[in-house]
């Protein structure tokens, strides 16, 4: 039987938001079916024009679906409601903002209904900082693995088996990253577009790359 000491490496790697994502859901209420899902089609068309001069492009705009129903609470008047979802996908926090903001005007109007929900952001990190994660995490072990050996009074030798294991991630706590179910923002919460907005920097967080090592050892 092989003689080996094993052990788990770790490092460390910090990750930014690369890309914002945002859940637009935009729902019309009307008292006829035909006339909601015709005045949500039109209202849909509408948003993504705005968002579209407000500084978005095509490319970060995608289809959601659309639905409609009749809330259980209705049973005694007429009435149904159709809602279209529109998911976003932007680079930079205050474009996204801005965007968002340019479409309030549009729900004045009290049948018209958006809600937006920020999903989790996009992170990813440096090539060159994954790099050097990994190889911290080999020298952790090495490390640990050395330590064990000199209480052992043996010699480690060579690296004889490596197994990735998963990362541990912590949440940024940015909207959409949160250790709990993001709540859903409500268009009249969402801050007015200013000129002297407040950039700060991306939301981070840290990832520990763990690797499992086995090393071989020989009598000191």
């Amino acid at each position: 039987m092989d003689s080996y000491i094993e052990v788990v490496g770790c490092g460390e790697l910090v990750e930014e938001v690369t890309e914002y994502r945002a859940d637009l859901s935009l729902s019309v209420r009307a008292a006829q079916a035909d006339s909601a899902m015709v005045e949500a089609g039109e209202l849909r068309d509408r948003c993504i024009r705005i968002l579209k001069e407000a500084g978005l492009s095509s490319e970060e705009l995608s289809e959601g679906g659309s639905t409609t129903w009749r809330p259980w609470f209705w049973k005694k008047k007429p009435g149904q409601e159709t809602s279209y979802k529109i998911l976003i996908s932007c680079s930079e926090a205050k474009r996204l903002y801005a965007a968002l903001d340019a479409l309030q005007p549009v729900f004045e109007n009290q049948r018209y209904t958006l809600s937006v929900s920020m999903l989790s952001p996009r992170f990813v990190p440096a090539t060159e900082d994954k790099v050097a994660a990994q190889a911290a995490a080999i020298g952790d072990a090495r490390c640990k693995a050395e330590t064990i050996a000199k209480e052992a009074k043996v010699s480690l030798s060579s690296i004889i088996q490596v197994e990735e294991l998963s990362a541990k991630t912590d949440r940024s706590g940015a909207y959409g990253d949160e250790d709990w179910r993001g709540i859903p923002v409500a268009a009249g919460s969402l801050a007015e577009s200013d000129a002297s907005f407040e950039e700060l920097d991306g939301a981070k967080r840290t990832s520990s790359i763990r690797y499992r090592v086995r090393f071989a050892i020989a009598e000191a």
